[in-house]
């Protein structure tokens, strides 16, 4: 199981993060802010997106767009921390070296 090596409070890796409704209807995460990097004790890099599909747990082929953080599927190098619905929050990894 990983979790963040860094002090900060919060940080779960490895499911899908919570959310409230705000009072026009949409969902936001109870962490962020979107685009949030950690290093975990696995040597990974941590990325906090957004599935932009649904993704399953351990999907290798990622891609995370570096100007909104949603992720899709594609010829990425970022994996998936956990089973995500299409607008779930979560971290994704990928090998810091």
């Amino acid at each position: 199981m990983a979790y963040s090596i860094l002090p900060i409070a919060g940080v779960d890796l490895n499911n899908v993060t919570n959310t409230n409704t705000n009072s026009a209807g949409t969902a936001i995460a109870t962490f962020g802010p979107l685009g949030f990097e950690t290093f975990g004790n696995t040597g990974f890099r941590y990325v906090f997106a957004q599935a932009g599909v649904a993704i399953a747990a351990s999907t290798a082929t990622c891609v995370i767009n570096a100007s909104t953080f949603q992720a899709t599927l594609g010829a990425g190098t970022y994996v998936s921390g956990a089973s995500m619905a299409s607008g779930d929050y979560g971290f994704f990894s990928k090998a810091s070296v």
